[in-house]
């Protein structure tokens, strides 16, 4: 069977055909379910199997379809899934409305972010013809796509309102204040005006511009090309997230709304996938591939791709990492502080799994 590999943008953003869509409370996101009432990602009557095409090219040629693998970015949530269920059952419920609205608040950024990047010629980047290639349609659709799936389209809302639906169902609409909305670990991407403030030692933009050819490559290339690396490994570090989240707040003693938190957080995950299966593919296509040098040369894409990869790995799973799980844990200390049984509660946290250092505060760490 021949393998179609190239579609138009309107093809791209099609829908499928849904029998129902998916709505909750009067409130309309995006995709919908078929008569079986399996769910349909938005914009996935033939993203998935363009996508799935381009990568199997990349496979027949006998290299790699992941340039950056699970294992090399998976990490466990904290709090842990017994932590969490903890401070839900005991009525702690700041930390986690926290945490929630800060997931959404980044998956918010999408359209922002990817709007931000250059509109590029890949005629003018590649040696190798990629019009019937993923990279081809990165900008005939892939990226409008993407940041669509995260912060809506017109009346549609995307994840970021899903994940406040999911928050405000399952914690049983909690009180939102201007601060659970500072102390950001990813920095808002240009065009972003929302309330949203990061946290010093935040992801920034400008970490996306310290190139690693400064001589070979087209700044704005190396720059796109970074910045695709960075959004895949957010998107395969969020699964990790999706799998803490859907046992937390599928579990009916922690969660007012069980059916509907875990139905939700499974209809993003499905969205995201596609998001991390066109990322790969579209870095292993430029891996597999030669890349013009400014300089009137080439070099190799794998020489660019492996240095980029290594690069955001090692920005995203070190002192970052940690750094959010001290601020974590500073936030349910400072919830726990004013209760009678806060230092009962943080014993039996700390039974369930590892207790980060945080800044001190009234309520001391179990000896």
């Amino acid at each position: 069977m021949t393998r179609r590999l190239q579609y138009a943008k309107e093809e791209i953003l099609a829908e499928p055909g849904y029998a129902s869509r998916n709505r909750y409370e009067g409130r309309d996101f995006h995709g919908g379910f078929d008569a079986a009432g399996k769910y349909m990602p938005p914009r996935s009557l033939h993203r998935p199997q363009a996508i799935a095409a381009w990568t199997s090219v990349i496979a027949a040629a006998g290299e790699p379809t992941e340039v950056v693998r699970m294992s090399e970015v998976d990490r466990v949530f904290f709090p842990s899934v017994g932590q969490a269920k903890l401070l839900l059952r005991s009525g702690a419920r700041d930390a986690m409305t926290r945490m929630l609205t800060l997931i959404g608040v980044t998956e918010g950024f999408g359209n922002d972010g990817i709007r931000a990047l250059p509109q590029l010629d890949p005629r003018q980047l590649y040696v190798e013809p990629m019009d019937e290639t993923c990279v081809g349609h990165l900008w005939k659709g892939l990226f409008e796509a993407h940041g669509n799936d995260e912060a809506g389209r017109g009346e549609e809302a995307g994840h970021d309102e899903m994940w406040y639906a999911i928050r405000d169902a399952s914690l049983g609409h909690p009180t939102i204040t201007p601060d659970m909305f500072e102390n950001l670990p990813i920095a808002p991407p240009p065009g972003y005006s929302g309330p949203a403030k990061a946290a010093p030692q935040a992801l920034r933009v400008s970490s996306l511009t310290s190139q690693l050819f400064p001589d070979q490559l087209d700044p704005m290339f190396e720059i796109t090309l970074t910045a695709l690396t960075q959004i895949l490994v957010i998107e395969l570090m969020a699964f990790s997230t999706f799998a803490w989240a859907r046992d937390v707040l599928g579990d009916g003693r922690c969660s007012a709304a069980p059916e509907f938190a875990a139905g939700m957080i499974d209809c993003i995950q499905a969205d995201e996938a596609i998001h991390v299966a066109y990322l790969q593919c579209a870095l292993a296509e430029t891996r597999m591939r030669t890349l013009r040098s400014t300089a009137g040369g080439t070099i190799p894409g794998n020489v660019v791709i492996d240095a980029i990869a290594r690069k955001v790995v090692a920005e995203n799973t070190g002192g970052r990492w940690e750094r959010m799980n001290r601020y974590r844990m500073g936030q349910i200390r400072r919830e726990l502080e004013d209760r009678d049984d806060g230092r009962r509660i943080l014993e039996e946290f700390a039974e369930f799994g590892p207790v980060p250092a945080s800044e001190s505060s009234g309520v001391n760490a179990p000896a």
